[in-house]
């Protein structure tokens, strides 16, 4: 049923090109979430270009959780499904990097090496408080102590993920991969995938890249699952936006990010339909406006 005939209201975003906007008002999150995540799933079947945005890692994780189950349920994503290891980095600027609790074992490091032009991997054994220094183990179980002073701009962080990838899966590239001519925030569509290794169809190339599935953090590769991201993260003047705000969220940085995602923003709001109207109507240069 169209969101129309079921009573949803449109609004329109004036000031420039104009952004339609539908609001659907659901106080509860996991109602919410289901619905917005069920309207995704028939929008990315039928083959349209959707996105999927909410603020905050964790709501990230939750609404992914909730589109792949419902992916899943409308035949869009495979089964089985297998567990892959991949890396998501951990942004350090130049006062974090040498701050002790950035770290923690398990975690990944790299750093550049100009000889080789590649990047040297480690996995953090231990962080040691009394000496401010960090016991990195490489691929082959080599060992070395590093100061966290002495870290530079050479050095990247990583977190390993546990991610689970199936069949029709949406993967967004975090790092360079290699064998791969990728950038981060790219986007990677599952064709298939096995214990071993997965088909890719990378954007703007004919034929699909076959990737490892690794199971060690020396192995991993830069990817995260790509369903869903902050608002204003892609920019498109073609997609659908499906959105899920909160009162706190409604700001002008988000408001404008959802207006730059896509030529349709439909807001799953946790405010009745009026009080979310207000709050778009109160953010310049933002006007939304009712459609009939």
């Amino acid at each position: 049923m169209a969101m129309k005939d079921a009573g949803v209201n449109t609004y329109r975003w004036q000031g420039g090109e104009q952004r339609p906007a539908t609001i659907i008002s659901e106080p509860d999150r996991n109602v919410r979430y289901d619905r917005l995540a069920g309207d995704f799933a028939a929008s990315v079947k039928a083959g349209e270009e959707s996105v999927a945005q909410v603020s905050g890692v964790r709501e990230q994780a939750i609404l992914t959780q909730a589109i792949r189950s419902e992916l899943k349920t409308q035949g869009v994503l495979g089964h089985p499904e297998v567990t892959m290891t991949a890396l998501s980095p951990v942004w350090l600027d130049s006062r974090s990097r040498y701050l002790r609790d950035m770290y923690r074992p398990g975690m990944v490091m790299e750093q550049w090496n100009p000889e080789t032009r590649s990047h040297d991997r480690y996995v953090i054994d231990r962080v040691t408080a009394q000496s401010h220094s960090l016991s990195l183990r490489d691929a082959q179980g080599e060992t070395q102590v590093v100061r966290i002073s002495s870290l530079d701009s050479s050095w990247s962080l990583f977190r390993p993920e546990k991610m689970p990838v199936a069949d029709g899966e949406r993967l967004r590239v975090t790092g360079k991969i290699p064998g791969l001519r990728v950038s981060g925030g790219d986007r990677l569509q599952v064709a298939s995938v096995s214990e071993d290794v997965m088909t890719v169809v990378v954007p703007g190339r004919a034929e699909p890249a076959t990737l490892p599935v690794a199971d060690s953090p020396f192995t991993a590769l830069k990817l995260e699952n790509g369903w869903v991201e902050t608002p204003g993260h892609s920019v498109s003047d073609s997609a659908t936006v499906f959105a899920s705000v909160t009162q706190m969220a409604m700001d002008n940085a988000t408001l404008n990010g959802l207006a730059r995602s896509g030529r349709d923003v439909r807001l799953y709001s946790s405010l009745d339909e009026t009080r979310t109207a207000e709050k778009l109507a109160a953010i310049p240069p933002l006007r939304w406006f009712l459609s009939r």
